[in-house]
């Protein structure tokens, strides 16, 4: 796979991403400099690309090596990022495992093997990954998939002497049934046809009390829990809370529910689904909760995952209305009352959700944008707000293309008419709310946000590492099946109907306090470089002080003697580029791995020229850039107190032909 056909496809991008700046041309740039032995300029042109091509990983790739190389701290996060880019690349998996063990990160393997397994030893990629697991002490028994209507595994560990006892349990009636396999070498495959083709099965080592990974293997396809009901009569209510781990936040989130429910006119159920739970006092904290009658609680032999633990939980709850609920969120006050109202303003509503601080398309104060969790005092002025500007007819519910299901009620009657979440497809969570949700538009139903309700939701906290590997996959499923839904979210998001509800509630709240300007950030150790730099951010090429830059470019490139150049975080001209001292990326956004600050230390910047010194929160000289910035008497005050090496002399170029040589050009 080469560089220009990883960053294929990508749209049209601002004045940093010109012709002139090849990825092709990049990505040789920096492996010619981290050779040279100057890792500054190899990450510059590294980092370049990776900015411009957020989801390409040859330039995360190469950024890794660069920063491994370097044995810069960023090293480890960086390999992460890049294998974020494509979760599902073996070589791309086994660099991030030796990462992690060089570190001492053994959790974090033993809490992603189980998912990266199944497809490897299907794929017949694995054997590069075992070594490092058995490394790790976190290599398990084996691994399971679905191949047809058939399931296949393999072992790990040689079982010559006698056939191995495997227990296969059908998580739909909780029946177990054995399976011998007759002795085999490490490696060796088996397959076999389960009992009945519409199961979900879970498949363990006789007498062990964890799943091969690769479980549960779902044959089953979403189908109608019972008969449909007539909408006029509401259907009983239950809240719907899987858990796994994170005792302190399980706790805070059944505890804000329980104490939510006297302030509901209507009477709700808790159901708790403990999803093999890791951590005993979690489990034992919910076993006196449930013996003291204050929830239900179903518990799973082994670990379904979220899309199949909520679907056992609502086989359970046929003909109810069901409040599927993170186990990270709180809630407040009459939330369920207000949301069952929301559920049932239209007949052909088939789910709502609230407003949340982490709810994607309801996120609130910014859509798709998430903030920090409020506190409970912050929650309930929140959620005040909201019901009250609501009941007042300040704003109105929503439609949106689909809930996001941190806290999604959803509607009896499309449950029993169109089925659960698809296990089947979606594989254990992520993106299983949005296909409900798009199976449900297409019987004819819509969902809204309810923009009198607000949940906190703390977000991310589940899936760990495995939630990057989730999302690839079960995004690729979505895309196949509804190959309009992106288009329509990013079309939301850009029309943003939520807009006015969103500004009514901001603008009834008081006014935050101030933010205390935290001090600059220690800088990372400056990376050896071929050349002293001076870093110019947030530049804009049709700006007012481009032209204050340019002088000071075509000043350094004057100097043909020192090694100096120009790092401009922004946009560059292509006469700002000609001068040929100027290397530009562009601005860093949220999710990257360097930051604007990192990189203008990494790079070895000694002087930092904006517009706004205080975006920049860098601890080095900084000066204002200004319309009366003057670029000759500045730059000479530079070199008269600052050491700027000089430039190389270049090597003669050596010929063919003995005692002939030429200066270099």
């Amino acid at each position: 796979m080469n560089a220009t056909a990883a960053v294929q496809g990508t749209p049209a991008a601002p004045a940093w991403s010109a012709s002139r700046l090849r990825e092709d041309f990049l990505l040789a740039q920096a492996v010619d400099a981290l050779e040279e032995g100057w890792p500054a300029d190899a990450l510059l042109a590294a980092e370049a690309a990776c900015r411009r091509h957020a989801e390409a990983a040859i330039p995360a790739l190469l950024r890794a090596t660069i920063l491994q190389a370097s044995r810069c701290a960023f090293s480890s996060a960086a390999w992460c990022h890049a294998w974020r880019r494509d979760p599902q690349d073996a070589r791309l998996q086994d660099l991030l495992i030796s990462d992690w063990l060089a570190h001492g990160e053994r959790a974090r393997i033993a809490a992603l093997a189980p998912a990266l397994l199944p497809a490897r030893c299907r794929a017949a990629s694995h054997a590069g990954l075992l070594p490092s697991l058995r490394e790790a002490a976190c290599l398990p028994a084996g691994a399971c998939w679905r191949a047809g209507a058939a399931i296949e595994g393999m072992l790990f560990e040689a079982h010559a002497g006698a056939s191995v006892q495997l227990c296969l349990r059908d998580e739909l009636t909780q029946e177990n049934h054995d399976v011998r396999l007759p002795p085999g070498a490490a490696g060796a495959r088996f397959s076999f046809v389960p009992p009945h083709p519409d199961g979900v099965w879970s498949l363990a080592l006789a007498g062990a009390t964890a799943a091969l990974p690769g479980s549960p293997l779902v044959f089953a396809v979403p189908r109608a829990l019972s008969a449909a009901q007539s909408s006029a009569t509401p259907a009983p209510l239950s809240v719907l809370i899987p858990v796994h781990r994170g005792l302190a936040q399980v706790q805070a989130c059944i505890a804000s529910v329980l104490a939510s429910l006297p302030a509901n006119h209507g009477v709700a159920g808790v159901l708790v689904i403990d999803d093999a739970s890791p951590e005993p006092a979690l489990a034992a904290w919910l076993d006196a909760e449930h013996g003291a009658g204050r929830i239900g609680l179903l518990r799973n032999r082994y670990n379904l995952g979220f899309v199949e633990s909520v679907n056992r939980g609502l086989r359970q709850l046929p003909g109810h209305d069901v409040l599927l609920l993170n186990a990270d969120t709180l809630v407040h006050g009459d939330w369920l009352d207000r949301l069952r109202a929301a559920l049932y303003r239209a007949d052909d509503i088939a789910a709502v959700a609230p407003w949340s601080n982490n709810g994607e398309i309801s996120s609130f104060p910014s859509i798709a944008r998430a903030a920090p969790a409020p506190d409970a005092a912050g929650l309930a002025r929140l959620d005040g707000q909201a019901s009250a500007l609501h009941r007042g007819g300040a704003c109105v519910d929503v439609d949106v293309p689909a809930c996001c299901g941190f806290a999604m009620l959803m509607r009896a009657k499309v449950l029993a008419a169109i089925g659960g979440l698809d296990g089947n497809a979606i594989e254990r969570g992520y993106g299983e709310e949005v296909d409900w949700c798009l199976r449900a538009a297409a019987a004819g139903y819509r969902h809204r946000i309810a923009t009198g309700v607000y949940v906190a939701h703390a977000g991310g906290v589940s899936f760990g590492d495995e939630k990057h590997l989730r999302v690839r996959q079960n995004r690729a499923v979505l895309m196949a099946r509804y190959p309009h839904y992106y288009s329509a979210y990013q079309r939301f998001l850009q029309d943003d109907p939520l807009a006015a509800a969103r500004a009514c509630l901001a603008a009834s709240l008081p006014p935050a306090a101030p933010a205390l300007d935290a001090p600059p950030a220690p800088l990372p150790v400056p990376l050896a470089s071929s050349c002293t730099r001076i870093a110019v951010l947030a530049h804009c090429a049709a700006g007012a002080l481009a032209a204050a830059v340019l002088a000071l470019a075509r000043l350094v490139a004057a100097r043909t003697d020192l090694a100096l150049r120009l790092l401009v975080i922004g946009e560059v001209s292509e006469t700002l580029w000609r001068t040929g001292v100027v290397d530009v990326v562009a601005p860093a956004s949220g999710a990257g791995l360097l930051s604007d600050s990192d990189l203008i230390a990494l790079s070895g910047c000694i002087v930092l020229l904006a517009a706004d010194p205080a975006q920049a929160r860098v601890a080095i000289d900084t000066v204002r850039l200004d319309p009366g910035f003057d670029a000759v008497s500045w730059f000479s005050a530079l070199l008269a107190r600052a050491h700027v090496a000089p430039r190389p002399a270049l090597a003669p170029l050596h010929f063919a032909n003995p005692g002939s040589t030429g200066a270099r050009s």
